[in-house]
Order: C-alpha cells, then sequence, then structure tokens
C-alpha cells in the first residue's frame, strides 16, 4: 500500500492535484492492482487510475461520452413530454401533442477536476470536447430553424433609429429580390416591391430596375469614342422570389432605359400589401434604404439624401458607420472568422422615410443614386395612360447653379448677377439647340415658362409636357415646341428661344460635337458620323 500513496502523492504533484481530490473508485482501483503480482508496471497502474477517474461521478455529472450526451438528452426530453402531457391533462386540451426537444446545457469541467494549471486528465478533456462538439451543432442547428435565433448573435448589428423601426417593418412587406437568367447563365439581381393588385385574376405589378434584364458587359466602343452602351434583353427569364420561400414567374410588361425602369406582372396566391409613395424628398432629409440579401434577409441602411446633378436622380449617402461595418466584416472573412454574406446591390432597392413612404428608388445606373418618388409618380401616371413613358430630348446636359460650393456661386453672381438656373455642360451636336445658339456654358433659367433650379425640376417639368402631348392625341417620335430663357454667357444677355424636340422613351443621347480633317488643305463643316462615312466613300471612289 506503501507503493500506491507514493504513486498517487507523484502524480498529484505532477498533475496539481492531491490524493483526497481522488474519488472512492479510484483509491479502489488502485489498491486492487496492488494485490495483483508484481508483475503490473506502473503504466498498467496510470491507466487504471485513468479509467476510474473518468468513471467517477464527477464524470457522469460534468462531462460525457457521446452516448452519455444522448441518453441525458433522451431522458430530459421524455421528462419535458412527461410534464407537457400533465399540464395538458390538466387543462383537458383536446391540441395536437407537442413535441419538445431537449434542452441545450453547455458542457463544463468542475474545477475540482482540474489541476493548478486549469487543465483537466486527457480522458476528460477527450470527452469534454465530444461534448462541446454535440452541443455547438444542436445550438447551430436550432439557430438555422428559429427565425427568433437566427439573428442576435450577429457581430455587426447597426442599430436603426427608433422612430424608423415601424417604417421599415411596414414598407418591408412589399420588398421583393429578382433575378435573372438568359440561356440558362444567370443575368442580374435586384430589388423590386409591388406597385398594383388585381384581386380579381390574383396578379400584381412590381417595379424595379432596366438593370435586371440589361447585359452585363457595355457594346464595344464604336469609331466615335461611345461608350457605356448596353445591349437590353426583354427576353430574359426573370423569377421573383417571395417572401414565403417560393419563386414564380415574371413576365416583363415595358421597361425604360432613360429612367432605369422595369415593370413586372406577376401571379400570386392571396393578397399583396402594396408601396406607398412619398409626395417630396428634400436634400440633406434622413432616410433608409432598404434591400433583400440573396437569402431574403432584410438589409436596412441609414443614411440622407444628397443632391446629384444627374438628370433624374438624387443620391443617398449611407452613414459613416456602415463603412466601418463593412470593413469589420470584410477583415473578419478574410482572415476566415466571418461568415460570408452575398450581397444584392444591383439596383431597385426603395429609399423610404421615417413613415414608411417610399420617397425613391435605386437605379443601377450609380452607386447611390436613385429616382425620386415624384418622378416615380409621374413615370406611373404615363404609362398607366398611355402605356409608354415618353419625354422630350432637349439635346443637352447640365450643372445645377445652387449645388455649386459658395465659393464659386459667390464668383459667377458677382460676374454675371445670377445665382439661379441650369449650366449647361454638353450641347448635342446636330441638335436645335444647337442650331438656335445654345453653347457650352449658358444658362437655362426658363422651361415652358416655368422657372427651373434643378435637374429633379427640369426633369419633372419635362414628364409634365410630355403628358400634355399625349392627351391632345400625339405619339412618341412627334416634334414638340418647347420655350426656354436662355443667358447667353459670352454675350451677357437673356434671349428667349423655341427649341423644336422629338418625344421618345428612349434614353436620351447628347453627341459630342466633332469634325472630319479629310486632308492637308481643307477641313469640313460639323456633319454627322452617317455623313462622314458617305463622304469618305465618295471620296474613295473619286479617286479610283
Amino acid at each position: 500500500m506503501r507503493d500506491v500513496g507514493a504513486y498517487m502523492r507523484t502524480w498529484a504533484r505532477t498533475g496539481g492535484r492531491t490524493a483526497d481530490d481522488y474519488s472512492a473508485a479510484a483509491y479502489t482501483t488502485c489498491q486492487n492492482i496492488h494485490r495483483r503480482p508484481a508483475t503490473a508496471s506502473s503504466s498498467q497502474i496510470s491507466m487504471a487510475a485513468d479509467t476510474a477517474v473518468t468513471r467517477s461521478p464527477e464524470r457522469s455529472k460534468a462531462t460525457r461520452a457521446d452516448d452519455d450526451v444522448d441518453q441525458e438528452e433522451d431522458r430530459e426530453a421524455k421528462k419535458m413530454k412527461t410534464n407537457l402531457d400533465t399540464e395538458e391533462d390538466a387543462d383537458d386540451d383536446d391540441e395536437e401533442e407537442l413535441e419538445v426537444p431537449s434542452p441545450i446545457r453547455v458542457p463544463y469541467i468542475p474545477d475540482r477536476l482540474k489541476n493548478r494549471f486549469g487543465m483537466a486528465h486527457p480522458t476528460i478533456s477527450a470527452a469534454y470536447r465530444r461534448a462541446e462538439t454535440k452541443f455547438l451543432e444542436k445550438r447551430d442547428r436550432t439557430e438555422r430553424l428559429l427565425p427568433t435565433r437566427q439573428y442576435f448573435r450577429t457581430a455587426w448589428l447597426v442599430p436603426v433609429p427608433d422612430s424608423g423601426r415601424k417604417a421599415v417593418l411596414s414598407a418591408a412587406r412589399s420588398l421583393l429580390r429578382l433575378s435573372s437568367s438568359l440561356g440558362g447563365e444567370p443575368l442580374a439581381q435586384s430589388a423590386g416591391f409591388w406597385i398594383e393588385w388585381d384581386e380579381g385574376s390574383g396578379t400584381g405589378v412590381v417595379l424595379t430596375t432596366a438593370h435586371l434584364i440589361r447585359a452585363k458587359k457595355p457594346l464595344p466602343k464604336d469609331h466615335w469614342g461611345r461608350k457605356d452602351r448596353y445591349q437590353y434583353h426583354p427576353d430574359a427569364l426573370v423569377m421573383v422570389h417571395l417572401v414565403d420561400d417560393t419563386t414564380v414567374d415574371g413576365r416583363l410588361l415595358y421597361h425604360q432605359q432613360h429612367y432605369d425602369l422595369a415593370i413586372f406582372k406577376v401571379a400570386v396566391d392571396g393578397r399583396v400589401q402594396l408601396t406607398s409613395f412619398g409626395d417630396m424628398v428634400n436634400v440633406g432629409q434622413e432616410a433608409l434604404r432598404l434591400g433583400r440579401e440573396e437569402d431574403f434577409n432584410l438589409r436596412i441602411t441609414h443614411g440622407k439624401v444628397e443632391p446629384d446633378d444627374g438628370h433624374h436622380c438624387m443620391c443617398f449617402s449611407r452613414d459613416k458607420k456602415y463603412e466601418e461595418v463593412e470593413t469589420q466584416r470584410s477583415e473578419s472573412v478574410r482572415r476566415g472568422k466571418g461568415v460570408y454574406i452575398p450581397r444584392c446591390d444591383d439596383g431597385g432597392e426603395p429609399v423610404i422615410d421615417f413613415d414608411g413612404k417610399v420617397v425613391g428608388m435605386i437605379s443601377g445606373c450609380k452607386s447611390g443614386s436613385f429616382v425620386p418618388s415624384f418622378i416615380l409618380n409621374r413615370c406611373m401616371d404615363l404609362w398607366r395612360n398611355f402605356g409608354c413613358i415618353p419625354r422630350p430630348h432637349l439635346g443637352l446636359q447640365f450643372k445645377t447653379l445652387k449645388y455649386l460650393h459658395p465659393t464659386h456661386a459667390e464668383y459667377i453672381w458677382h460676374k454675371l448677377n445670377i445665382d439661379d438656373g441650369l449650366v449647361v455642360q454638353h450641347v448635342s451636336m446636330g441638335s436645335h439647340a444647337e442650331k438656335v445658339g445654345i453653347r457650352v456654358g449658358d444658362i437655362i433659367g426658363h422651361i415652358g415658362g416655368e422657372p427651373v433650379s434643378t435637374t429633379i425640376e427640369l426633369e419633372n417639368k419635362l414628364l409634365s409636357i410630355s403628358m400634355s402631348s399625349f392627351a391632345v392625341g400625339n405619339d412618341t417620335n412627334a416634334k414638340l415646341g418647347v420655350s426656354v430663357r436662355v443667358f447667353h454667357t459670352a454675350n451677357c444677355l437673356w434671349r428667349k428661344n423655341h427649341l423644336t424636340v422629338n418625344v421618345s422613351d428612349h434614353q436620351e443621347v447628347v453627341e459630342r460635337a466633332y469634325y472630319p480633317i479629310t486632308n492637308g488643305e481643307r477641313f469640313s463643316i460639323v456633319s454627322s458620323p452617317d455623313q462622314v462615312d458617305s463622304d469618305s466613300d465618295s471620296e474613295l471612289n473619286s479617286d479610283e
């Protein structure tokens, strides 16, 4: 017995515990080994002691092998089912039997089974690792299945302002996700939202971005240097992903490239919630951008509205804290510590105010740019009444004076005594605007007899002109007269000009001015690309 005691004291010194920490089962086993013939080695004694420790009462309470864990879960499940059956009998409830899973218990090793370095015996540690693996699998499985548990462990939660919570939950009910393919190959994806519903036919209308049916790559540059031209595929297969995890086909009704709009008809079972549009959106206004991830989860971004000198767009600028969140997320994924969340940033996402009303739709043209709601409302009125969304093509592009830095705006006012209007940036070659003398740097003050201060106001006015034109029976490609008050900067004079413009639902292209050099002795007048090609061919033929 003296040899066994010496062995136990030696193991305690190396493991950091005293002999008193061992259970009675460990002592009994060691004594039995000591009574055996002297041929028993110290390694056999150690193995026997290890087995005794792993079979101790402490082992059964703290960490178990795989079978023990499963048996414990079965016992807990049966216990809970028995308790529930008892409660149901007491209430005389005839409802369907409730199946309750066993509780999720976190395994641990009691402190008294650890040495002074915080380490447990290898056998106990191995059993703990097996139990921990089972625990993590069960916890992850539960959190994947239960909607109430999926997102409370997310490390990148960005709080939505309290005033916007109800707005988000209300607007999200009309938010969808769409995807397209061409020839079996994925084409694009976008968000979208319900704008119409016919209960009789069980069909609704979804508004989204035309980028959903646009080719991924632009067409090659032509010999005039024109770029950013894309082909659209109206015959693309479009799938609409609904909130109940089902998908249905979307049938294209109409698309408009200039405003980047696409309208689809969708047949669904049951009613849908329609989008509510706001009447106005202002620069500096706080807003929320909603989107759908590829797994249909809602994405919310808080930001504010900023000016955008596009013809029909404003800009949604998200808070800087989202940039920090995205940086952290990307860094975690790069290091293998985070979960990759597939993004869906191809446009069609609604921008809402804090009343839950849509004040714009993100276009696919430029990151953050969106078509404001009052432009969308005008477009939808034209489409519902005439089946298309036409607009007059002025052949001009502008910048807004009121959005200039005050230093520049003050300089222009000092030189020209003008502090409002649209500054001409480009004049389309061969357009009527060019023919009446409008040049780059001139300022447009009025369109159709009404003052214009921003490109949004201009676009709104052009759509009103289209509505009036179609109301009297005109069609697309009709010629319209539009009055324009222009400040000719080179002469410092205001003049009223009448432009004859085309009305079209195609995307407006402002051609840059150029002229060809045909030989070293003379140069020709400004001409169109077709004329240049024909002139060149004529010269070649004459030379022959």
